[in-house]
């Protein structure tokens, strides 16, 4: 939900996006975005796949591979976008997921964007894997969750890196149970990753929102929107004037 803010923020400044590499929600957001779905459509789809239609996806599939097959998300998708597909795209767009078998990033190039986003958001024991290319997919953010080089390599000069997760201090375990620490451990990984890709690929700017205690969710979309906006105001002054030095 914060990638929707920091595109209405840059929206807002008159400052386009020329490509975008996505993960996870990230892909989801980018890639809709990247195909022209206007931000406010954007919103609405993450609104939509709150409480009772998310509750009615996330049935135990079998075999057991996960909770949900993940077809509301790809359903909404392709309600906004039908067929397009990742390399007819307005805006430059990579989808990024993760090999189950070999643990690589892989990056979504071509071929549709429900399936590229399907694969790039399908967390592990959460939604079902997705079989493309001859590879089991899973979210990218196990293996890239700041795909800083994947940004550089579809051209960017500059490139703004969001880092949508909380630090595991702000998320507060009251009552452990299996999913509450799986995700923890998950947040834990991934957010030491993002913070090594951060350092190792030295993004122009790094956008971290604020959440506070209360991450988002589905159905609470807009105080993720808003730390996004907040996020990106915070470095508008400082992009405008790299932007204008590069002209």
């Amino acid at each position: 939900m914060a990638h929707i803010g920091v595109l209405r923020a840059l929206e807002d400044a008159r400052i386009p996006v020329h490509a975008i590499a996505g993960v996870s929600v990230g892909a989801q957001v980018g890639g809709l975005y990247a195909a022209g779905v206007p931000l406010t459509q954007i919103e609405e789809l993450w609104t939509s796949l709150g409480g009772p239609r998310m509750a009615r996806g996330l049935l135990p599939t079998f075999p057991y591979r996960g909770w949900s097959t993940g077809q509301e998300v790809a359903r909404g998708v392709r309600y906004l976008v039908g067929e397009r597909r990742v390399e007819d795209t307005p805006i430059k767009f990579v989808a990024v997921a993760t090999d189950l078998g070999t643990g690589e990033s892989v990056s979504l190039d071509s071929g549709t964007l429900v399936e590229a986003i399907r694969a790039s958001t399908s967390i592990p024991g959460l939604f079902v894997p997705v079989q493309l290319g001859g590879r089991l997919l899973v979210d990218g953010g196990l293996s890239s969750p700041l795909p800083v080089g994947i940004a550089r390599n579809l051209g960017s000069e500059v490139i703004i890196a969001v880092d949508v997760l909380a630090s595991p201090a702000e998320k507060q375990i009251r009552r452990p149970n299996v999913f509450s620490i799986l995700f923890q451990m998950s947040t834990i990984f991934q957010k030491r990753l993002a913070g090594l890709e951060a350092q190792v690929e030295a993004p122009d700017f790094l956008v971290q929102p604020l959440f506070g205690l209360r991450p988002p969710t589905y159905a609470a979309a807009g105080g993720g929107v808003q730390a996004g906006y907040r996020a990106t105001q915070a470095i508008l002054p400082e992009l405008a004037e790299l932007l204008g030095g590069a002209e």
